[in-house]
Formats: C-alpha cells, sequence, structure tokens
C-alpha cells in the first residue's frame, strides 16, 4: 500500500513544476519587452521548452491525481487536473493561434495547481479521519 508521504510528494512535486511552468509563462513575455536582442533566441526555443514542461506534467499530474482519485474519489479534483491538462496542451500545440498560447497554459497551469492542492487537502481529511 502507498504511503501518505508518497502522494504527499507527487502532489508537492507536480505542484512545484507548475509553479515553473507558470512562471516561465510569465516571465518570457516580460523578457522580450525588456531584452530586444534575446528575443529571436526565445522565440525559437519557447515552443520546444513548452513541450518539454507539458512532457513533464502530463505523467507527474497524472500519477498524481489517479492515485488521489483512488485514495478519495473527487469529481471536481479530477475535474480541474484534467481541464487544465487539456487546456495546457490546446495552449503549446497552438490549436487556437500562437496569440492565446500564454493565456491557455496559465489558466490550464493554475487548474492543475489547484487540482494538486485538493488531492493535498483531501489527504490529511482521509488521514484525520483514519486517526
Amino acid at each position: 500500500m502507498e504511503s501518505s508521504d508518497d502522494h504527499k510528494r507527487i502532489d508537492r512535486a507536480a505542484i512545484w513544476l507548475s509553479g515553473l511552468c507558470l512562471v516561465h509563462c510569465l516571465a518570457v513575455p516580460l523578457a522580450f519587452l525588456l531584452a530586444p536582442s534575446l528575443s529571436a533566441w526565445l522565440d525559437a526555443t519557447e515552443t520546444q521548452t513548452h513541450w518539454i514542461l507539458f512532457g513533464l506534467a502530463v505523467p507527474i499530474s497524472g500519477v498524481a491525481l489517479y492515485r488521489g482519485y483512488r485514495r478519495e474519489p473527487n469529481f471536481l479534483t479530477i475535474s480541474l487536473g484534467l481541464g487544465g491538462l487539456l487546456l495546457m496542451l490546446l495552449g503549446v500545440a497552438h490549436l487556437f493561434g500562437e496569440e492565446l498560447e500564454i493565456a491557455l497554459t496559465t489558466a490550464g497551469v493554475i487548474l492543475v495547481m489547484l487540482a494538486h492542492l485538493r488531492n493535498l487537502h483531501a489527504g490529511h481529511e482521509h488521514q484525520a479521519s483514519r486517526s
């Protein structure tokens, strides 16, 4: 059986990864404005960076959300997480154009973070009810 500490670790890792993604999404446009000479290099690596971050987010969040759902089934938590990952995918794949990438990715990251915070909170409630 998986320990409560394992659940906490993976949710916390997912929260940190989401936070890193959020900082990246908000910092790059600022860097474009402040350092025009770097904008060509940043623009060339931007999509690749988003795919890498998304590629890390999917398995980590997927495992954490699955474990959390098995431990404490909650449709809202799983919906927030899956909806957030979907928004991130729509943003990184430019399905609605590059101009919406930052907005979609940021909204998705926030939803994923909320799902993992709910998982952590549910873990505390679950542990308290067993005591």
